[in-house]
């Protein structure tokens, strides 16, 4: 009976030494449900605030789309009713017809530099040098 009683007594203290053991793992399961309890209730607690400052942001873009949009409709009207798009077409237009001038005046004076650079100076000259000499006499006899 020696050896059912040192069986018994095996038993009797693994069994116990599985009971501790039990214990200590309900112990890590409750600190692991409570961490995880706290974990998430952070977690919902930075959502609800998260949630909150997103809907006050949402309300800042949607009055800022309004007033975009006001904005709009009064630059529309002030232009429209400005008839900024005509007095712009009207000084391209004005460009343009001074950009011809322009263009034209240039050519003329192109034409002018052409002629005066086809004078013959020199004989131009003698011309007049010529005439002064025909022309001297005459005055003096006319009494000049």
């Amino acid at each position: 009976m020696n050896n059912d009683e040192n069986l018994q007594q095996l038993i009797y203290e693994q069994s116990l030494k599985q009971t501790e053991l039990l214990e200590k793992q309900s112990a890590w399961i409750k600190k692991q449900t409570i961490i995880i309890s706290v974990l998430m209730l952070i977690v919902a607690i930075a959502l609800i605030v998260l949630s909150v400052q997103v809907g006050g942001v949402l309300e800042e873009a949607n009055s800022a789309i309004a007033e975009i949009t006001v904005l709009t409709h009064e630059l529309n009207t002030v232009l429209d009713e400005s008839n900024i798009t005509e007095l712009l077409n009207n000084a391209n237009a004005l460009i343009a017809e001074s950009g011809d001038a322009l263009k034209e005046a240039l050519e003329g004076v192109d034409g002018a530099l052409e002629t005066i650079e086809q004078i013959d100076i020199e004989t131009l000259n003698n011309a007049i040098s010529d005439l002064k000499k025909v022309v001297e006499p005459l005055a003096k006899l006319f009494g000049r």
